[in-house]
């Protein structure tokens, strides 16, 4: 991975972005790129036109893409006060229509204006927060049925995308990521004292690892934030 490249940050204004990135520039990376709804360019998830701009501002620098990390995702909404469904009784269609534009619609973009800027001359990784919960082999306790749903498709455009990939670029990974249970807005409401909390820092020290020791074998794989395999 040439750390002179640029590594970009999509939602890196968020508790993961931000700590994320400056892990790498303690890991020597010398161009970091964060991007978000406020930044300029901004992206919003759900207007495929900023994330199309944003793509063409990130190409115009005509120095390839070593990493793209999605740190963007949506589990609870403030705005309309709604959480988690704990039965099928509460699903709600623009709940879910929420949870699958930004879980979902919106990371599938940033594949498709993306992938095609990573470095083919040493490896480049496309990482997407994914969770836990979203793997299906893995679902014991039911619930959460949108945001399970959303993560889940998630899982299958990765998978998808890095088949496709394998045959565009050789260098290049793609891959989602499970951060662990982390302290930030999206889960504090979920925080047990039974779970493992991670500080924003240490998810990204965690998160950093994992995609360092990715080799091109791994893509199309869903990992831990340590560093084990998490069946879909």
């Amino acid at each position: 991975m040439n750390k002179s490249n640029i590594a970009l940050i999509i939602g890196g204004t968020g508790a993961i972005g931000n700590a994320l990135a400056e892990e790498l520039k303690q890991n020597g990376f010398l161009n970091i790129v964060q991007l978000s709804r406020s930044s300029h360019p901004n992206i919003e998830l759900t207007n495929e036109n900023t994330i199309r701009d944003a793509s063409l501002f990130i190409k115009n620098k005509t120095t390839p893409l070593c990493l793209v990390f999605d740190a963007t995702g949506i589990l609870h909404s403030e705005e309309s006060n709604q959480m988690p469904e704990k039965t099928y009784k509460n699903i709600d269609i623009n709940f879910m229509k929420k949870n699958f534009e930004i879980n979902t619609f919106g990371p599938a973009l940033l594949m498709k204006y993306f992938l095609p800027l990573l470095d083919s001359e040493t490896k480049s990784v496309f990482a997407s927060l994914s969770a836990k919960v979203g793997s299906i082999e893995d679902n014991k306790y039911g619930g959460w049925y949108s945001y399970r749903a959303s993560k889940a498709a998630l899982n299958q455009f990765i998978k998808t995308a890095s088949i496709e990939l394998a045959m565009k670029n050789k260098k290049a990974i793609c891959v989602a990521v499970h951060p662990g249970t982390v302290t930030s807005n999206l889960s504090k409401p979920f925080q047990k004292t039974d779970l493992k909390i991670q500080s924003p820092q240490e998810s990204a020290k965690n998160i950093l690892k994992v995609i360092l020791n990715l080799n091109v074998q791994n893509t199309g794989g869903f990992y831990n934030w340590d560093g084990s395999t998490i069946p879909w």
